[in-house]
């Protein structure tokens, strides 16, 4: 993924999302990166991996950055037990992370599989870009 992400340029709106099967924590440090809103404690071997990752190429985790209740936060049923994990996770560009208004689970949709759907809101404001005010308007002949 990294030398898909060193191709990019760095003006673009990169989103990465999947199952990275990587645990966030709520420690002090990643805060910047991932948010304070994780469903867990301490973060896992591949959850520090997902950090320097984000890190390194300046995004930010927003699954974990959105309140919810605890019930909502979980992304993968453990099979046999009624417990749930937070491993999928969403990761938007620094630049664009405001265009992202919300992130949730989708509990009650069948996809068959023990991974719950994720989604995301996305709300962009395109502009305008005028080279100058006088080649758009318009003359009237009014002789």
């Amino acid at each position: 993924m990294q030398s898909v992400c060193d191709e990019l340029p760095k003006h673009d709106a990169v989103i990465t999302l999947g199952d990275f099967n990587a645990k966030l924590g709520k420690e002090q440090i990643y805060r910047n990166a991932i948010g304070r809103h994780s469903l867990h404690e301490t973060t896992s071997n591949n959850g520090f991996r997902l950090v320097q990752y984000a890190t390194t190429n300046n995004f930010k985790v927003l699954s974990t950055w959105y309140p919810r209740k605890d019930i909502h936060k979980g992304t993968w049923k453990i099979p046999g037990i009624e417990d749930t994990n937070q491993i999928d996770h969403i990761l938007v560009s620094k630049g664009w992370a405001t265009d992202i208004k919300n992130i949730r689970t989708y509990r009650g949709a069948n996809s068959d599989s023990d991974h719950f759907l994720v989604g995301a809101r996305l709300k962009q404001k395109i502009t305008l870009i005028t080279r100058n005010g006088i080649e758009n308007r318009k003359r009237w002949n009014i002789d």
